[in-house]
């Protein structure tokens, strides 16, 4: 490689990247013009491609997305929040005579995930909607992160977005481990594993990517004009897309009864469906409000609780040693199924709580699956943690910090 030509790239890098992070952090005036900033970055892919060398950190590779000063990046368009409804009327009215795509809403931690002439170059994290963090070295461990995206030769930039997810029963399993106990739900524990500077990683390797939108499109010889059209792109790119019907008006509150219906059976957690319209362009040209896109809509199921009576509790140990308290109560006929019990995840919960033998219980489904306390309506507050621990009878230890308090039996871990 000519030496010259190396010295030249290497300063245009630091031409670039001190020029970027100074108009990014918004403290010092950036030192080029962005006409000297286009003309520069041109010039450094001129020399990429004629020495067929690309040297390390280089801006080329970086698509999508402005690294900042403070290790945070800028997203290429700001993620925002979808406005929401339990009314199924607000949804007719939202979609009118045009087709929409009505989806899945996942229960797990946002990622958008940026390729570049079909390889991946960066996974960043939703953080506040406009700058996230660069959780790379995490994200590829996990399943269903291509590290490549068949582009047929083409060149482009694509981003995509969409949840890293856990599915319930493996949650049920990594809840069981030393690192798993920690975590109330399967979100918790993905948020809490991806964004970690330090991960077991057997346990990403549970976490599946399922995407459901694309931010970025380029290098395909079509035109793209519907979302669902985008989806199938990102299936046939080798990437698992979220479940998805195409929907006219007359037909929605079907569709909703029908995806009502599967949520028990569904693998991932979910918190409801999102409906956007199948139409790019219309759907782009509503713009958004401050916080809402206005080309999509989520769907919140309405909280169906009723209420039963406190016959006892019982404390599961796990093999970790961890001791969780169950409240027992009166069968209760909720959402299809018959329900005896709820997990109350911590002792803090329970203390709460101030659960007795007696008390009236306004219970719900979470997520239409997951029995939980809404309210203790009585409180009586008879029942008391265990001293001894139910397993092995050794003394019980209470742990806690500012957030929560569990209960341990140290005898019982590692058994």
């Amino acid at each position: 490689m000519d030496l010259n030509k190396e010295a030249r790239m290497a300063d245009l890098i630091d031409i670039l990247y001190d020029a970027r992070s100074k108009y990014y952090s918004g403290e010092d005036e950036s030192p080029i013009t962005d006409r000297q900033y286009d003309r520069f970055l041109s010039e450094l892919s001129s020399l990429e491609e004629d020495t067929g060398v690309t040297l390390y950190e280089s801006p080329t590779t970086k698509v999508g997305f402005e690294e900042l000063q403070d290790g945070k990046i800028r997203h290429y368009m700001s993620i925002l929040s979808l406005k929401d409804t339990k009314n199924i009327d607000d949804l007719l009215y939202f979609l009118g005579e045009r087709e929409g795509i009505l989806s899945w809403k996942l229960d797990g931690m946002s990622i958008v995930l940026y390729y570049l002439d079909g390889i991946l170059q960066r996974a960043v994290s939703r953080g506040d909607g406009h700058y996230g963090k660069d959780i790379t070295k995490n994200v590829i461990l996990m399943r269903n992160v291509p590290k490549t995206i068949n582009m047929k030769s083409m060149k482009g930039e694509v981003i995509v977005r969409g949840e890293g997810c856990l599915s319930i029963s493996e949650f049920a399993q990594i809840k069981k481990t030393q690192e798993g106990e920690r975590f109330s739900n399967p979100r918790n524990m993905v948020a809490g594993l991806i964004n970690a500077s330090k991960t077991t990683s057997i346990l990403l390797r549970h976490i599946s990517f399922v995407a459901h939108s694309v931010v970025l499109l380029q290098g395909l010889p079509w035109h793209t004009t519907q979302r669902s059209e985008e989806l199938e792109h990102l299936r046939d790119f080798g990437f698992n897309v979220v479940p998805y019907s195409k929907v006219l008006n007359f037909e929605l509150k079907h569709q909703i009864q029908h995806y009502t219906d599967g949520v028990e059976n569904f693998e991932f957690p979910v918190d409801g469906l999102v409906l956007s319209l199948n139409d790019i362009e219309y759907g782009n040209s509503l713009g958004t409000t401050a916080k809402f896109p206005k080309h999509s809509m989520a769907f919140k199921w309405p909280d169906i609780s009723a209420l039963t009576t406190v016959t006892g509790m019982k404390w599961s140990v796990s093999a970790t040693g961890l001791i969780t308290p169950v409240v027992l109560f009166e069968p209760l006929a909720l959402e299809g199924t018959i329900v005896k019990q709820a997990n109350l995840h911590s002792l803090k919960i329970f203390e709460d709580l101030m659960v007795g033998v007696g008390d009236k219980l306004d219970v719900f489904k979470a997520n239409k699956i997951v029995p939980e306390v809404k309210e203790n309506l009585t409180r009586s507050n008879t029942e008391q943690y265990p001293r001894k621990c139910p397993f092995c009878g050794e003394e019980t230890t209470v742990v806690e910090n500012e957030k929560t308090r569990k209960l341990y039996c140290y005898n019982c871990a590692g058994r």
